[in-house]
């Protein structure tokens, strides 16, 4: 069993081949056309290559809850996966193709190729008179100089486009979309075509968004990758560059906003002291020269140095009463309810500073999803109503702050009371000048606090670190150059073999048709007696005595084999020639057949019994149409009425078959069909009938009673494929008897027959 498997698919694989062979010169134009197409893609394909860079996150916290966990192996580095989607944002690409200005793609045609203009584009078109909805549009302009001037033609889609000729472009040039502003930034070669196209912007941004590739260089690393690849490197570079540069802007903006708004608001305090501390200054002045007083200073320095402690504190309440109330003022103003709060401005309280970062952080994480996100995105809404909670409580936080101070304040108030007791018998001219000068220090006192805060604020803006840094710079890889001309090729080579491998699979899975020998031979339960090829001479009688042709040997092949499915010891043999199908050739076949054997010098009749549809007195250019069915129908009519020589070879008679009756199955029941074969046995070695074909009528199976042998004749490329498994029924269910096959209208270089003969006249 396993040798046969094996022989089954080695006779498989020589099918195989065999219909490579026999369509041979389909893989060959295959190839060809398939190559050719290849060369001509890599002579009007512009190469691509692609350009890659590398960045690095700078570590933020490393004793951050998610480094711990880092340490545990529970890491799944967020912070970084969150970097990645922050730098395939739309907005981030947005900035960097306006800071490039890359939203025309502007080129020039290079022989078969288009090749991209970058730094130095030839046109640049300003499209500032179009109306919103041209401008929404996408299409081509294309400028091709002339002696007389510059054709200008713009193209809306496939098949919607117009053409304007125009001598210069000091005015704009009225097309299809309106009117353009077209400048030429350098002299424009005649031979040169150059093309601008133009797209909505978010189709532009889109467009790179879905070009440029972003990933983690490893999972539990900080280190990403920017990849893109087009037909201009020079242009990739510049915009993966100038994408890092604006992540890094942005990056630092968030990061220095708190700080921005700090040094604002520290600004606008400043000046409001600056007036102030000048107006307690002036007052000073004011009060010595009005009372002309010269020593009183040394007094208050005494005073001043005696009562230094409670006056330190004081100032320090006075201070933190101002910050809170400059707070609290930022905080009820409705304009400034977005912004960040001013924070690092030296507020004391822990709890306060500590609502005011909570605060911020929140406020900043809202910005940096408002900018990719609607208004109505549920997640800023519910910020939305985390902050004006959190805005109400720190107002909460600042009144029970403000009274403390209050407080405090009240309490070295009594204690100054108390000292001032002391000294009340002093003149009121000094404890008025002590009041105002008591008042200018405080002032100062405070524009020096500030002052110092807002270089600590500068000094914080300036050590401000790129967060993310360059480990590769942008740059080409020159390995990726697409497409290369032998990885097309092989390709066009594999698609060469497979596209006509394909037509012919299809061609078979839809043909109905025996086009296959072997396959044939294999699956019919009859024996195959032979194959004949195409009649290409297109006549009727295809051996003649003396001729060598290939038709002419394989009937005598046929003729050979038949002997050997005759039953043995059987006298002047009966061999019915039928068929499936009109068409297939039985008549041809019984013909010949019947010729070869009388070459042999047999007597040999053939009969046509097709009743039906009689063509032997035709295919032999008799004059007489015959008289069987006459024999048939009338028993006066004698046998030797009916039988004519065939004008082929004196050993072969035939036995036309005459007029057609109106009842042909009825008429091949009688006795007389028994007698004419049992006479016919007596007179002739071999009885060729001519019959019916079996799946179009029943008459041929009311002869089997008289056949010794049942050949069917099936057609190369002709037969229906079905017509096999209606043979194997024939012979399982015993309608016919000792059935044996033969194969017709076989291309020559498939019958196997003739390799290295030459076949002719016999000398």
């Amino acid at each position: 069993m396993e040798n046969k498997n094996r022989k089954e698919k080695e006779i498989d694989i020589q099918q195989l081949v065999r219909v490579a062979w026999d369509h041979k010169w389909w893989f060959v134009i295959g190839v060809a056309v398939m190559m050719l197409l290849g060369v001509l893609y890599n002579l009007r394909k512009t190469p691509q290559w692609k350009t890659d860079a590398k960045i690095m996150l700078r570590q933020k916290d490393t004793d951050s809850p998610i480094s711990s966990l880092s340490m545990l192996g529970l890491s799944a580095n967020t912070a970084a996966e969150d970097e990645v989607a922050v730098l395939s944002s739309r907005g981030l690409v947005y900035q960097a193709v306006d800071v490039l200005n890359l939203w025309d793609d502007c080129s020039k045609r290079c022989g078969w190729k288009w090749e991209s203009e970058f730094m130095h584009p030839a046109l640049t078109i300003d499209y500032s008179l179009l109306t919103q909805e041209n401008k929404d549009k996408t299409f081509t302009v294309t400028v091709n100089p002339d002696d007389e001037g510059y054709q200008v033609k713009v193209k809306l889609g496939l098949f919607n486009s117009s053409s304007t000729h125009v001598a210069d472009f000091s005015e704009p040039v009225e097309t299809k979309v309106g009117l353009l502003k077209i400048q030429a930034n350098r002299v424009l070669s005649s031979d040169t075509t150059y093309r601008v196209g133009h797209k909505r912007k978010e189709l532009v941004v889109a467009g790179y968004c879905k070009k440029i590739g972003i990933s983690l260089y490893k999972k539990e690393s900080n280190i990403i990758t920017l990849s893109t690849t087009s037909t201009n490197p020079d242009r990739d570079k510049a915009l993966l560059f100038q994408l890092i540069e604006q992540y890094n802007l942005n990056a630092i903006m968030d990061k220095n906003m708190i700080a921005t708004n700090t040094a604002a608001f520290i600004e606008e305090r400043l000046n409001i002291i600056t007036e102030e501390l000048s107006d307690a200054e002036e007052a000073v002045s004011t009060y010595k020269e009005k009372n002309n007083i010269a020593d009183l200073q040394t007094q208050a320095s005494l005073f001043l140095q005696a009562n230094s402690v409670e006056q330190r504190e004081m100032a320090e309440i006075e201070t933190q009463l101002s910050l809170i109330e400059y707070v609290d003022e930022f905080l009820k103003d409705t304009s400034k309810k977005e912004n960040l709060i001013p924070s690092n401005i030296g507020v004391t309280d822990a709890s306060l500073a500590g609502s005011l970062n909570e605060y911020n952080s929140l406020q900043l994480q809202r910005m940096r999803i408002q900018r990719t996100a609607t208004e109505d995105n549920p997640v800023l809404e519910q910020m939305s109503a985390q902050l004006a909670s959190m805005r109400q409580n720190i107002i909460a936080t600042i009144g029970s702050v403000r009274e403390s101070l209050q407080i405090r304040k009240r309490s070295l108030e009594i204690q100054e009371s108390r000292y001032n007791s002391q000294i009340r018998n002093a003149p009121e001219q000094q404890r008025e000048y002590l009041r105002v000068v008591r008042q200018q220090q405080m002032k100062e006192s405070l524009y020096l606090y500030l002052f110092q805060k807002r270089e600590e604020n500068a000094l914080m803006l300036a050590a401000t670190a790129m967060p993310a840094k360059i480990i590769d710079m942008p740059e080409k890889d020159v390995l990726s150059q697409t497409p290369k001309m032998r990885k097309t090729l092989f390709l066009c080579f594999i698609l060469g073999l497979l596209f006509p491998a394909g037509l012919i699979y299809v061609r078979k899975l839809f043909n109905n048709k025996i086009d296959d020998e072997k396959e044939f031979e294999r699956n019919v339960k009859a024996p195959l007696l032979g194959h004949l090829v195409k009649n290409s001479r297109n006549v009727h009688i295809a051996i003649h005595e003396g001729e060598a042709t290939v038709s002419a040997e394989l009937f005598r092949l046929i003729r050979t084999n038949l002997k050997f499915v005759i039953p043995a010891n059987t006298k002047s043999p009966v061999v019915l020639v039928t068929s499936c199908i009109n068409g297939d050739g039985k008549s041809y076949v019984s013909s010949n057949t019947a010729l070869s054997l009388a070459m042999l010098g047999k007597k040999v009749v053939l009969v046509g019994m097709d009743i039906r549809k009689p063509m032997l007195a035709t295919y032999f250019n008799l004059n007489t149409k015959g008289h069987l069915t006459d024999y048939l129908a009338e028993p006066e009519v004698e046998l030797d009425d009916i039988i004519v020589p065939s004008g082929e070879h004196k050993n072969l008679d035939l036995i036309p078959c005459g007029v057609i009756p109106p009842n042909p199955a009825e008429l091949l029941q009688t006795e007389r069909v028994d007698q004419l074969f049992e006479e016919l046995r007596k007179r002739y070695d071999y009885i060729i009938v001519d019959t019916a074909p079996v799946a179009l009528v029943s008459d041929t199976y009311q002869l089997d009673r008289v056949a010794d042998v049942t050949l069917f004749v099936v057609r190369y490329k002709y037969t229906p494929s079905e017509m096999v498994d209606y043979i194997n029924d024939v012979i399982e269910q015993k309608r016919m008897h000792n059935v044996a096959c033969v194969l017709n209208g076989v291309k020559t270089s498939r019958t196997g027959y003739g390799y290295g003969y030459g076949y002719g006249k016999k000398k």
